[in-house]
Order: structure tokens, then sequence, then C-alpha cells
């Protein structure tokens, strides 16, 4: 029997707490006894506390006595075995694995095939494989993968060439960590150990050398050349927002990365290239329901350009007319972005014109649109070479996927340097070309003459739209739009004037002007560079491209 006491009822208590009206509505009254069914539950009580507790004691120690508590189970993963000739099965270790063998221990560094197969396997080349490899080796974030030191089980250390290699196939094609240690022989835990090493590592140490951010105009001047033969001087690059998939996000973040572009949680960088497709910033991800006006807010490389507080000291000259009608050479300071119409109306970002009748609005905007394809072209790249950035993330938290992305990022920057794909483009197109009997015709019928090809932009630059406009509302654009260029400030504040000895003003600072009047002008000398045939669509040198097998 149960040493614990039964609960008695305090009927006076609880006739006490009855309010009057409950009493004169006919409840119960101080000489009333307690209702039949208190009683039975009362009784129930007392018979279930006085038969079963001791029962349930003794049955309670009983079955720990013959059933002790099972200890907490370890997550382990199974050995991958082999059979040889005569049935005896053993362990398969790393060091007896195809990939350690063949790509490791003896690669066939003389092999061209060899080569070919290998960067398209894991996305880099032998040489800068190895490189990367004694890059970790060096560094003291894999200290316990460092040759000759021992794992907490007191078993060697998995070399870090090997694990290098499931890290970058898993960024290339993405692979699961189990497939991963199905082909060599490890843990699928040591290998999502170390991938998370290697991420934390690339997305800073590697992001900081391969991802360099021009600051001043010494930097800035590489980039700027392609931009100045189109007829965009002070152009520094292109930039615009990619989605990436998030498998794995945290419930309480889902709704803020379920965006318009996709049906499932993403995450938003904002990317700003050069015309040779190299990345020169880039964001941390940001959720995919950001549109890119916020985008721009948070990107330090658009905030900085439009405070001045990088590249303020370039110097570029814009075509325009004096007071007389002449051409004139007028000087600007600063830099600016080629972007979409989705960015913010700042001087700093220059967007084409939506809705126009002018020609050389219409021209200047479709050969904007054209050279902003660089960002996009940067976007299939890098989702084309990295396949995790295609299929989705699936690794757990944000975090881990910003540092994905910024990986991915800084091997693509490299990458480009390894192929000679960043140095500059020294030939081109120019808006003058011509062929059968002046006539721009794509489709040429020698497509092996690299000279006989006319770029898509230069026949669009040749016969533009005759009308300009994407008014979904039907009522058309209205009479307050005027097509020529606009001379005042939307504030009101009238501009700076440029007439004859306007190269000798003080160069007028890019960020302090308006949009619609800066971008006035950049069509003003865009359309006299057009007259002069000065415009020229940037091209790599022909046998300048040198592919590192």
């Amino acid at each position: 029997m149960s040493s614990r006491q039964p609960a008695t009822f305090d009927w006076g208590n609880f006739q006490s707490s009855i309010s009057p009206f409950e009493s004169r509505e006919g409840y119960w009254s101080k000489n009333d006894d307690v209702p039949s069914v208190w009683k039975i539950m009362m009784n129930l009580l007392d018979d279930d506390d006085d038969s079963e507790d001791g029962d349930e004691d003794s049955a309670h120690q009983e079955e720990t006595d013959q059933h002790p508590p099972a200890a907490k189970k370890r997550r382990t993963s199974q050995p991958v075995m082999w059979v040889n000739d005569d049935g005896t099965s053993h362990v398969l270790l790393p060091k007896q694995t195809y990939w350690y063998n063949a790509y490791v221990r003896n690669p066939q560094v003389d092999n061209p095939h060899f080569l070919k197969k290998f960067r398209l396997r894991f996305r880099l080349p032998h040489a800068q494989f190895l490189e990367l490899s004694e890059m970790l080796e060096a560094s003291e974030d894999f200290r316990q993968w460092h040759a000759g030191n021992r794992a907490a089980n007191g078993k060697e250390s998995f070399p870090i060439p090997l694990l290098l290699l499931t890290s970058l196939r898993y960024l290339g094609r993405g692979w699961t960590f189990d497939d991963l240690a199905e082909n060599t022989a490890m843990g699928d835990e040591v290998i999502r150990t170390f991938f998370h090493c290697f991420i934390k590592f690339g997305s800073t140490c590697l992001y900081d050398m391969y991802v360099r951010t021009p600051v001043n105009a010494r930097e800035a001047a590489p980039h700027l050349r392609e931009y100045k033969l189109a007829g965009f001087p002070g152009g520094v690059g292109s930039t615009d927002a990619t989605h990436i998939m998030v498998e794995r996000c945290f419930w309480r973040l889902r709704q803020a990365h379920l965006g318009f572009k996709m049906s499932h949680t993403a995450r938003t960088y904002n990317i700003t290239v050069n015309h040779r497709r190299r990345i020169l910033s880039t964001t941390r991800g940001h959720p995919a329901r950001w549109n890119d006006k916020t985008l721009a807010l948070f990107d330090d490389l658009m905030q900085k350009i439009n405070a001045g507080e990088v590249m303020d000291d370039v110097i570029f000259e814009l075509y325009d007319y004096g007071l007389d009608g002449e051409v004139i050479e007028v000087k600007y300071r600063g830099v600016w972005l080629l972007v979409d119409n989705g960015y913010l109306a700042w001087a700093t970002t220059v967007p084409p014109i939506k809705n126009t009748g002018s020609r050389k609005e219409i021209r200047f905007s479709e050969w904007l649109e054209s050279m902003r394809k660089d960002v996009e072209c940067t976007f299939g790249i890098l989702k084309g070479r990295w396949r995790i950035l295609k299929s989705g993330i699936r690794i757990g938290g944000i975090e881990g996927a910003d540092r994905i992305f910024l990986t991915c990022c800084a091997l693509h920057n490299w990458l480009l340097e390894t192929d000679g794909l960043d140095d500059k483009w020294e030939e081109g197109v120019r808006s003058d070309w011509e062929q059968n009997a002046g006539e721009h015709d794509i489709n040429v019928s020698n497509e092996d003459d690299a000279t006989a090809q006319v770029p898509f932009a230069i026949g669009r630059l040749q016969n533009p739209s005759q009308q300009r406009g994407f008014d979904m509302s039907g009522m058309g654009r209205g009479m307050d739009k005027d097509n020529d260029a606009v001379e005042e400030d939307v504030d009101g504040e009238q501009q700076p004037t440029h007439g004859p000895g306007a190269t000798a003003v003080e160069p007028f600072l890019v960020r302090d002007l308006s949009l619609e009047y800066f971008r006035s002008k950049l069509i003003t000398h865009f359309d006299i560079a057009f007259t002069r045939n000065e415009i020229v669509w940037p091209q790599q040198k022909a046998g300048n491209r040198q592919t590192t097998p």
C-alpha cells in the first residue's frame, strides 16, 4: 500500500465560494449533502490510489531490473567492405580507393586526356588543385587533417587532397555527402566537417584573394577600358541580383525567403561584374522577397560609390554641344554602374529608358541593355560550373549558404585568371562594320571566320526599334513626357550648363547630379560618338584564351 493519503474534499470551503446569486438560483445550500456524483468520483479516486500505487511501483521496479535503460545510440558510419578472390572480406581504406590512387597518389599529369577529365569532374585544373591543397595544409583551420596528426580515436587523419576532392565534387556536381563517402571510403560526417571548414576558408581567405573591389582610379582603370570603348566612359561594371535556392531554411524565415521568382525558399545576392565577367563585389545573402531597391541599400559597393568613398578620383570626359553648337569635351568625376530599372534613381546607377520615341534614346537604351548582359552571363557561368547553385543548397542554415556562394565567386575569378580571360580585351567590332552591301547581317555564311561575324548588339545598334515602351496600362506615355534631354533637375534646381571652355571647369561630380540629367548627357555623348563611328563592341583578342586543362 502506498503511504500517500487520498485527497479529501473540503465541502465547507467549496460552499462558501459560491456566490449568493448562485445560491438563489437553486445551487446547493449549506444543509445540502455532497452530490452523489462527487461521492462516486471520490470513491473511485480512493480505490485507484489504494490499489494501484503499490502495484505500479513494484511493477516498475521489476521492469527496470529485467530491462535496464539502453545506452544512447551514437551515429556511426559503416565501413566500406571488399571481398578478395578467396572470399575473405576486408575493410576498404581511403588510400585504397580509386580517387586517391588516380587523382592524389599517381596522377597522370603528362596525359592531356587525364587533365581534361580532371577539370571536368572537379572544376579546377590539376595544377590549381595542388596549389589549393598546399594552402589548406598551411592553414591552421585545417590543423586536425595535417600530415602526421591523428584523430580523436587514435587513427591517422585522412589526407587533405582527398578531402578537398570531395568538397570540389560537392560544389561542382551537387553530390551528397553519402555519395562522396561511398567513393572515398571516408565517413560522411568527416566529409561534412571538412566541407564546412573549406567553405569558411573559401568565403574569407580565398574571397579576399580573388575578389578585389577597386577603391581608387588606379585600381579601377582595368575595368573602365571596355566600357569606354563601348561609348560609356565612367562605367565600371554591371549590377544585378540572382536567386539561389535554399532547401533547408528555418521555418521562422520561410515567408521572407519565398520570393516571386521561385516557388521554393531562396537567398538573393547582388553582384557587380566588369565586361570580362570578373566579379568585383557581391553582397551577403538576403531574403528572396527583397527587391532591387532594398538590396541596393545593403550593397557596400553601390553605397560607397554613391557616397564618394571609393573611385571618387576617376576622371572621364563626355562629348557635349557648346553654346555655339560645336562639340566639346566636358570632364566628370566619379564612376557609375549599368543596371536595370529596378534600382534606385541615382546618377551612379544608370538604367535604360523604358518609354521613349527618340531614336537616339532608343539606340542608347538598347546598347546599354546589351552591355549589361555581362552580369547575366556571369550568373549562367556560376550556376553552370558550380551545380549546387542551380540545383539548390541542402545544408542547414543561411550562413552556410552564404559561405558556399562566396566560395564559388572566389573560385570563379581564380579560373578567369587561370584561363587568361581576365586580360584586357584589346580588340572589338566597330559600329561602322559592314557586310553584304552595307547590311549588318548577323547570320553570316562563313561561321569559321571570326572577323566575318558581327555581334547581335552591333546589328541592333544600326537598326534600333522604332518605338520603345513597356507601359502595360494601355493609356500611353502621356503628354508630360518630353523626348528631349532634360536640363533641369527633378527638384527644380538648375544643373550646370556646359559652354565653350567648359573643359577647364572643375570636373562635375556624378553623384551630385540627378539621374535624368546625367543620363541625358550620356545619351548626347553616345549619339555623337556613334555618328563619328567611335563605338566599339569589346571582344577578347583572338587566340588570347588559354584554357588550362
